[in-house]
C-alpha cells in the first residue's frame, strides 16, 4: 500500500524553521565544574577569584628588588633563601636576590625576576650588570579574570579547557541545560548486530551510528530498541519510548512510502502530528518530523545509512540545540564557484554533498568526493566537511560534524 504522504515536502531551510516553531529550551540542572565537559550553560558565569590569584613567577629565576632593578653598572646582590610556589612570600629587601620559582607568589619589593638562564653566580651572589624591566617575567595578579568577571556565555558547550578555567577561576559548579533524553528505535526485519550475517540479513550501521552522532551531541540515550515490519509492535514501541520521558524518539528506516515503510502510520497512530514528512534534498528525502502536544519530538530519518546520517547531522541536531538553549548553526563559509569543484549547482534541490576542505584562506577549496550515493559510507573516512549546494542559494560549507 502507497501511503499519503502529505503534508507536502518541505524545503530544505523551510524544515528547519518547522523545527524550531515547536522546539523550547529543556531545564537546568547544577553540576561540578569538573564534570561539565560535553555540557551547555544555562546561565553567564562569573569568576569566583582572580587568576592569577597574586603576582606570581612566570620563569625560575631570580626575584629583585626595585631599587635594584633598575639600576645600571655591575651590582653584587646576595642570594637570600629559595621561593617556591606555595611559599610564603616574605618582603625582599634591597641588595637581595631571592631564587624563585614558576608560580612561586612574587615577594613584596621585587619588581622583576632575572631568568635562570641569564644569571650569574659569583659565590653567594647574583652579579646583575643590566637594567630590569618592570615586571618583567612576573604574571600580574588578575591578568587572566578579575573576580566577578563574566567568562563565559549562556549556550557556551564545555569542553576540558573551559573546565580548567572554571576550576581556576574558583567556580565549583555551573548550571548547565538538562542533557536531552532519545530514544532511539531501529526498525526492519532485515537488520542484524554486526557480526556474521547470513542470507538477506544487513548489518545495522544506523543504530550505532546515530547513537554516536548524540552521544557527541550530549545527549543521554535512554534506550535503544529494534522492531520488525510490524505496525502494531512498532506503534507500541513508541508509545512506550513517549510514556518513558524520552524528549526525542528517532526511528532509522521505515520512513519513505513503501509497503513496509510503517513508521509514519505508528507515530500518527500514536497521537503526535505530522510536521514535514519529506524535505526537498538528497540525500535524506524522506525524512520524517512529528511531534506530541505535551510530548516528545520524533524524527523519522532514512535507512539508507548516508541519508540518515545526513538528516540527523543536520534536522535532529537542529533540534538538540534548540533543546539546549544553543543559537542554530552557521555554515563554517559560503563558498564561491572557483573554490569548489566540479559536480555541484545552485539550482535544483538540496543537495548535501561528502567533501574534503584543504589549504587556507585564498588558498582554500574543496573538493567534492566520488561516491556520492546514499548507501556509500567509505567516501566519509576521507570526508572533514558537507558542501550543502542548490535551492537556488550559494555553496555553504559544514564541519562533518556538529561540535561547536
Amino acid at each position: 500500500m502507497i501511503q499519503d504522504c502529505s503534508p507536502a515536502r518541505l524545503g530544505f531551510s523551510e524544515a528547519f524553521a518547522a523545527i524550531s516553531a515547536r522546539v523550547l529550551p529543556l531545564g537546568c540542572e547544577t553540576v561540578a565544574s569538573h564534570a561539565a565537559s560535553g555540557r551547555i550553560l544555562a546561565e553567564r558565569v562569573f569568576a569566583q577569584r582572580d587568576h592569577p590569584p597574586f603576582a606570581m613567577a612566570a620563569m625560575d629565576g631570580f626575584a629583585v628588588a626595585r631599587e635594584d632593578a633598575g639600576g645600571s653598572g655591575e651590582r653584587h646582590l646576595r642570594l637570600g633563601a629559595p621561593q617556591f610556589a606555595g611559599d610564603r612570600a616574605e618582603p625582599l629587601s634591597s641588595g637581595e636576590a631571592r631564587p624563585i620559582y614558576t608560580g612561586a607568589e612574587i615577594p613584596p619589593g621585587a619588581a622583576a625576576v632575572l631568568v635562570q638562564e641569564r644569571a650569574r653566580i659569583a659565590g653567594a651572589s647574583l652579579l646583575l650588570a643590566e637594567p630590569l624591566a618592570d615586571n618583567l617575567n612576573i604574571r600580574s595578579r588578575g591578568e587572566d579574570a578579575r573576580c566577578g568577571e563574566c567568562i563565559a556565555p549562556a549556550g557556551l558547550r564545555v569542553n576540558p579547557a573551559i573546565v580548567g578555567a572554571l576550576c581556576s577561576f574558583g567556580i565549583a559548579e555551573v548550571r548547565v541545560r538538562r542533557m536531552p533524553r532519545v530514544a532511539l528505535v531501529t526498525t526492519g526485519a532485515e537488520l542484524v548486530p554486526v557480526g556474521p550475517a547470513a542470507g538477506g540479513a544487513v548489518i545495522d550501521a544506523n543504530g550505532p551510528m546515530i547513537a554516536a552522532l548524540l552521544a557527541e551531541a550530549g545527549c543521554l540515550l535512554t534506550g535503544r530498541h529494534h522492531v520488525a515490519d510490524d505496525e502494531a509492535a512498532l506503534t507500541a514501541c513508541l508509545a512506550a519510548c513517549r510514556d518513558g520521558g524520552a524528549d526525542i524518539i528517532v526511528t532509522t528506516g521505515g520512513a519513505s512510502v513503501g509497503a513496509r515503510d510503517l513508521v509514519r502510520a505508528a507515530v500518527e497512530g500514536g497521537g503526535a502530528a505530522v510536521h514535514f514528512h519529506g524535505v526537498h534534498m538528497r540525500p535524506g528525502k524522506p525524512v520524517l518530523f512529528a511531534s506530541h502536544a505535551a510530548g516528545p519530538l520524533v524524527f523519522g530519518l532514512p535507512g539508507n545509512p548516508v541519508a540518515a546520517l545526513v538528516a540527523a547531522r543536520f534536522f535532529l541536531l537542529h533540534a538538540v540545540r534548540a533543546l539546549q538553549g544553543r543559537e542554530a548553526e552557521a555554515p563554517l563559509t559560503l563558498l564561491p564557484a572557483s573554490k569548489v569543484g566540479d559536480g555541484w549547482s545552485e539550482n535544483g534541490p538540496t543537495r548535501v554533498l561528502k567533501a574534503r576542505m584543504s589549504g587556507y584562506g585564498a588558498d582554500a577549496r574543496v573538493e567534492i568526493l566520488p561516491g556520492q550515493q546514499s548507501h556509500r559510507l567509505r567516501p566519509l573516512l576521507e570526508a572533514n566537511a558537507w558542501l550543502v549546494t542548490g535551492g537556488g542559494l550559494p555553496a555553504r560549507l559544514f564541519p562533518l560534524f556538529d561540535h561547536a
